[in-house]
């Protein structure tokens, strides 16, 4: 009887992580209502879920806004381009769509698609890393030369991640009653099980560093550098 009421209990453990992932879930959406800010979003997304998996015992909520406050510079102009890129992408395909596939709109239609899949293969790598590149001081175009790099490197992986991005775009798509059903599973919990699964990937292939508490600085994640202040 001890053991189930026990705080250190498996289920406890997960319930409580689950708290954490639906609290960083509705952070995010918050957040992320200016759409200018879904990218800085999506950085103090994966930093709070990766200081979650090295154990620094920071509320869900501090290690957010830590992450948030510290990377807004980095991620804002990251995020504005890959915006910009997206909505462009996708704009060309739905013209082209209704445009119809003949002739050579169906090599354009493809050669756009190639175009949208490095774009999904960037955008699985870019931000989760953007901490890491931003303390090895990586800047401008190189960060996302570097998110493709590694996107290739670990394809398996991108693959898996990609399908986890997609869910909510293939829910939308498929029709109105699967899209009704997944709205509230993406307001709760979607969007952040989804950054802690691709977390979670990402730190079993070696892309996000496995950080010990005693290895990490004491103001990892929370201070700001030089070049913010």
């Amino acid at each position: 009887m001890k053991s189930r009421l026990n705080i250190e209990n498996p289920f406890f453990e997960m319930m409580g992580r689950l708290g954490d992932i639906m609290i960083v879930n509705i952070l995010f959406l918050v957040c992320s209502l200016p759409v200018v800010t879904a990218g800085t979003s999506v950085t103090a997304m994966y930093h709070a879920f990766q200081e979650m998996a090295d154990g620094r015992g920071t509320s869900a909520v501090k290690g957010f806004f830590g992450a948030w406050k510290k990377y807004r510079k980095q991620s804002l102009p990251v995020w504005l381009v890959m915006l910009a890129a997206g909505a462009l992408l996708v704009f060309d395909l739905l013209f082209l769509g209704r445009a119809g596939q003949d002739g050579p709109w169906s090599m354009v239609s493809i050669g756009i698609g190639c175009l949208l899949l490095l774009w999904e293969m960037i955008f699985a790598y870019l931000f989760p890393t953007l901490p890491e590149m931003a303390e090895e001081g990586i800047r401008g175009k190189a960060v996302f030369q570097r998110s493709l790099y590694l996107a290739a490197g670990h394809f398996p992986v991108t693959v898996l991640m990609i399908l986890l991005n997609i869910i909510p775009a293939a829910c939308m798509a498929a029709s109105p009653f699967v899209m009704a059903l997944a709205v509230p599973v993406y307001m709760v919990v979607g969007f952040g099980l989804t950054g802690y699964l691709n977390t979670w990937l990402l730190r079993r292939c070696g892309v996000l560093p496995a950080r010990p508490l005693e290895m990490l600085p004491e103001d990892y994640g929370l201070e700001e550098t030089e070049d913010e202040k």
